[in-house]
């Protein structure tokens, strides 16, 4: 089995940390507030960067614990990197607003910022943002709900290369022919992507996965509502299907995968 040189734990929804030999990043970090799993922001081990796919309440609520705890870099979208400042009242310079295509070097890690949208949520802007500040972290933290609208409009993927070469993709979009050609062209070896909830949408994202070339999947974001445990298993004989050689790899919450 191919080793790659680093190592996950799947917290809950989008929210990984991920050991990159001494230097460790968190993405997304919403757990504490996660219905599907009893752990929390204080089973995060250690965390020097917090990469951040956008600004919507279930991705964000756990940062203030993290920030005050590890005072990590956050990286984000551009546009999301000022309100980010001033929800947390943390320092501008451990906040990178990350253009696509912008790429830092932490030494056991770059990090390039890749451009996204969030899926469709098939309601219009003004629509969207009363569903969103109807949501009790909005409506209990005015600094949440003031994040709302920009989470809805910027979008951050993310590609972590290693100094062996191995790249990891973390992924949550539509896999539509832009961001098919956008990642067949990273060739990333590791692919973390965000699960479909029907059958329709699971084939999407298994042939999007084995286009883009990558040899082990990794599912997230299956906790989030109602947590169907088919729906993974679905997506990994899809991809399986296309790509029998591949691997795909479903962790537990709070279980670490040496990859």
């Amino acid at each position: 089995m191919e080793k790659f040189g680093f190592s996950l734990k799947w917290m809950a929804v989008s929210c990984f940390e991920m050991r990159f030999g001494d230097f460790t990043v968190v993405t997304d970090p919403f757990i504490t507030a996660c219905n599907q799993t009893d752990l929390t922001w204080e089973n995060i081990e250690a965390c020097d960067a917090i990469c951040l796919s956008h600004a919507h309440w279930d991705h964000i609520t756990d940062i203030p614990a993290l920030v005050e705890k590890f005072r990590p870099n956050i990286l984000c979208g551009d546009h999301t990197a000022y309100p980010m400042a001033s929800w947390l009242n943390y320092y501008p310079t451990f906040i990178h607003p990350m253009t696509p295509d912008l790429e830092l070097d932490f030494g056991a890690v770059k990090i390039r910022a890749l451009y996204g949208r969030h899926i469709n949520l098939k309601r219009g802007y003004n629509d969207l943002m009363d569903y969103l500040d109807s949501n009790v972290h909005c409506k209990r933290d005015p600094g949440i709900a003031a994040l709302q609208g920009v989470g809805s409009m910027e979008y951050r993927n993310y590609l972590f290369t290693l100094p062996n070469g191995t790249k990891i993709l973390i992924w949550g979009n539509t896999p539509d022919e832009t961001q098919t050609r956008l990642c067949r062209s990273l060739q990333p070896d590791v692919a973390i992507i965000q699960r479909s909830s029907n059958s329709k949408g699971i084939a999407q994202k298994a042939k999007f996965a084995a286009d883009i070339g990558c040899k082990v999947v990794i599912p997230h974001h299956h906790d989030f509502g109602s947590h169907n445990p088919a729906v993974i298993e679905e997506f990994r004989n899809e991809y399986l299907k296309l790509v029998p050689d591949g691997r795909f790899v479903s962790p537990d919450h709070g279980e670490w995968v040496e990859l």
